[in-house]
C-alpha cells in the first residue's frame, strides 16, 4: 500500500545538513574534525550493537504496520520513540540532536494527525465524495497531510535503513583501518596505496562489494557564507537524506586531509589523528599504568615492554600548547602584560593541555578553541577578577 509514495519519501526526505569548512564539519551546531566519524564507529558500542537494538529497528523495515488504525499509529509512535532512546546509548549518535527527532515524531504523531492520517485512509479506499462544498474543503484539506501522512509511513524504513548503513560502515572502518595499521601506512600516499590494497582484496571485495561501486554517495549542495574573526569564508553545506551518504563523504574527506585512525601501541585500541602522522601511541590514560600511553612510550620502564621511543613533539597538542607558551612568555617580556596576568595565562594553557591529552572530544572539538590567544587572556583575567 503506498509503496511508490513512501519509497519516494524515504529516497528524497532531507534528514540533516552538515556544513563542511576547512578541515571539519558541523551537525547540529557542534564542530568535528573531517573523519571524525570512523572514530566513532569503530568504538564497541557501534561495532557490536546491541542486537535488541537492531531488532526494535528491524520491525519497522518494509513499512510502519499492518495496522493503520488509531491505535495501531499509536503503538508504532511508541515503537519509534523507544527506538530512538536505544539509540541514545551508541555513542556515533551524540553527533545528532535525537531529542529534536523525538519532538518531530511526536508531532506527525498528535492525536489530531493520527485521525487525520485515519481519514486520508478511508477517502483512499472508498474514494472522495465531492458531492457537497463541505465535503471538497474537507478533502482538500486532508490531502494537504497526505506528504506527512507518507513520512510517518517512511520513518521505520529511514531508521532501519540509518542503522544498516551505520553496522555496514563500522565494519569496513575496521578492516579499512587494520589494512593501514598492517602496511604502517603514515604519509598520505601510503593512505591511497593501503586503501587501493583494500578494494581490490579478495575477502573485502566479497563482505562490502568493493568491486561493485559502493561508495557512490548523493547529497544536495549548496554554497554558504559565515562571517568569522572580522572575516568572511565561504563554506559548503550538504543535505543529506541517507546515512551512508554522510558517512562515506566524512570517511573519504578524513583520508584527503590525513585524518585517520592508527592502533595504540600500548593499549591495542583505536585514536584518530589529524595532523600527527607520527604519533603511534594514543594520549588517553592508560587504566594499567594511570599515565597517557604516550607517556608509557617515553618511560618504557613503566612496563616491560620496549615500545619505540616517540617524539613529545609528535603530538599536535603539545606543539600547540608550546607555541601559546612561547607567545606568552615572548608577550611578557615585551611588557604586554603584568607577570600576574601572564602566570595565569600560563597556568590556564597548562590546564587545557592536561584536559586534552586525557579526553579527546575535547581534544579535537574545544582544545584549539580553548588555546585562541584572545581567549587564553580573557580567562587569565577572570581568573584575577580583573
Amino acid at each position: 500500500m503506498f509503496e511508490k509514495d513512501i519509497q519516494h519519501i524515504t529516497d528524497t526526505v532531507t534528514l540533516f545538513e552538515v556544513t563542511y569548512k576547512k578541515d571539519s564539519f558541523v551537525i547540529d551546531g557542534k564542530e568535528y574534525p573531517l573523519g571524525y566519524t570512523s572514530w566513532l564507529a569503530v568504538q564497541s558500542d557501534c561495532r557490536f550493537m546491541d542486537t535488541t537494538v537492531f531488532a526494535e529497528i528491524e520491525r519497522f523495515a518494509d513499512s510502519l504496520t499492518d495496522d493503520l488504525s488509531r491505535d495501531g499509529l499509536i503503538e508504532y509512535r511508541s515503537r519509534l520513540i523507544t527506538a530512538i532512546d536505544s539509540l541514545q546509548e551508541i555513542s556515533f549518535f551524540s553527533l545528532f540532536d535525537l531529542e529534536k527527532y523525538k519532538e518531530k515524531i511526536s508531532f506527525l504523531l498528535l492525536e489530531e494527525r493520527i485521525n487525520q492520517y485515519t481519514e486520508i485512509l478511508k477517502i483512499h479506499q472508498t474514494g472522495i465524495d465531492l458531492s457537497t462544498t463541505e465535503k471538497a474543503d474537507q478533502a482538500d484539506d486532508l490531502m494537504k497531510g497526505l506528504d506527512d501522512f507518507f513520512l510517518v509511513m517512511a520513518l521505520g524504513r529511514i531508521l532501519h535503513h540509518a542503522i544498516q548503513d551505520l553496522t555496514h560502515y563500522s565494519s569496513l572502518v575496521f578492516q579499512l583501518t587494520h589494512k593501514i595499521v598492517e602496511r604502517g601506512a603514515r604519509t598520505k600516499s601510503q593512505l591511497a596505496e593501503a586503501f587501493g590494497s583494500f578494494l581490490s582484496d579478495p575477502y573485502c571485495s566479497l563482505i562490502f562489494h568493493t568491486d561493485q561501486k559502493p561508495f557512490c554517495t548523493k547529497a544536495s549542495v549548496i554554497p554558504m557564507v559565515e562571517q568569522s574573526d572580522g572575516e568572511s569564508h565561504i563554506y559548503r553545506r550538504v543535505y543529506y537524506n541517507r546515512m551512508k551518504d554522510f558517512l562515506y563523504t566524512d570517511l573519504f574527506e578524513g583520508y584527503l586531509h590525513g585524518h585517520y585512525l592508527w592502533r595504540c601501541g600500548i593499549c591495542d585500541d583505536y585514536f584518530f589523528m589529524t595532523t600527527a602522522h607520527k604519533q603511534l601511541y594514543c594520549s588517553t590514560v592508560n587504566p594499567k599504568y594511570g599515565v597517557p600511553c604516550s607517556y608509557v612510550a617515553k618511560h618504557p620502564e613503566v612496563n616491560n615492554r620496549k615500545p619505540e621511543q616517540q617524539k613529545k613533539t609528535d603530538s599536535p597538542h603539545y606543539l600547540l600548547w608550546k607555541r601559546r607558551s612561547d607567545l606568552i612568555r615572548k608577550n611578557k617580556s615585551l611588557g604586554r602584560y603584568d607577570d600576574a596576568v601572564s602566570a595565569k595565562a600560563k597556568e590556564y594553557i597548562d590546564s587545557c593541555f592536561e584536559l586534552a591529552r586525557v579526553d579527546f572530544e575535547y581534544a579535537f572539538t574545544q582544545y584549539e578553541k580553548d588555546m585562541d590567544m584572545t581567549n587564553v587572556y580573557r580567562k587569565a583575567m577572570e581568573m584575577l577578577n580583573v
